[in-house]
């Protein structure tokens, strides 16, 4: 019988290949870890933190907007007639009245020429932070005045203590927008007789309403009207009360102002 070619080779070996590999997933993203006071507050908490602060927001919102109110009720006094105001009875004085806004003003004003000749006076104020009776109206305490020199184009603040020190700090900032002026000229009423005033056009009760409230005196100038004024306000944050007086600071007459609505 005939021989079969290729009968005795061996047979090639067999190749074998490895499975294919399974494509791994990719895990997913890890989540930003919370801060570590946030790790420790449960839901209830966050919920009340959140009221308290809205609670927080709302106060200072209120009492600003209360503020703004009679800020703008201030912006356009009628000077045709003060006494067409109905004056209040003079019945209040004043016990203190070492320490004054006007007696203060003569080294304040030669501080403020030293720095510049041409210095204007812009305002000035002081206030009482808890006023518990009447008769602490006016006690001594630091005012402050406000300047401003044309030429320099800066202004210049002096406060001034109770024992006649004074302090004088230039603001770095140039005065693109010049400020409006007092005419010191006609600044005769001093702050005593427009804190009496205060108290006779409601200040009084206003103090026996809200004892510790604070009471704040500016003089300065207003929109449209010629001379400068001297406007007292007691405020109480607590139960938002506040009353707001204008004087005429050149004849001590009350200061008509629209009523804010």
């Amino acid at each position: 019988m005939p021989a079969q070619p290729n009968a005795d080779r061996p047979a090639p070996p067999t190749e074998h290949r490895p499975p294919p590999a399974r494509a791994k997933r990719r895990p997913p993203p890890a989540r930003p870890a919370r801060p570590f006071f946030m790790q420790r507050l449960r839901r209830q908490d966050l919920i009340l933190l959140t009221g308290v602060l809205s609670l927080a927001c709302f106060s200072v919102i209120t009492v600003g907007l209360l503020l703004l109110r009679y800020q703008q009720s201030l912006a356009s006094p009628t000077a045709a007639n003060p006494a067409s105001i109905p004056e209040p009875q003079a019945t209040h004085t004043v016990a203190f009245v070492q320490i004054t806004g006007l007696g203060q003003y003569s080294p304040v004003e030669a501080e403020a020429r030293a720095w510049a000749g041409d210095a204007q006076l812009v305002a000035a104020h002081a206030n009482w932070p808890q006023v518990f009776y009447q008769d602490q109206l006016g006690q001594p305490g630091q005012w402050t005045y406000r300047f401003y020199s044309p030429e320099r184009q800066r202004l210049l603040l002096v406060k001034i203590e109770p024992d006649g020190r004074t302090r004088a700090f230039e603001h770095r900032e140039t005065v693109t927008l010049p400020p409006d002026t007092l005419d010191s000229t006609a600044w005769s009423i001093d702050s005593p007789a427009a804190l009496a005033r205060w108290l006779d056009g409601g200040g009084a009760a206003l103090i026996e309403r809200n004892p510790g409230l604070e009471v704040l005196i500016q003089l300065r100038s207003l929109s449209r009207y010629p001379h400068p004024v001297w406007m007292v306000t007691g405020s109480d944050k607590r139960t938002q009360d506040i009353l707001v007086v204008v004087i005429d600071a050149s004849d001590g007459q009350m200061v008509p102002t629209t009523p804010s609505r």
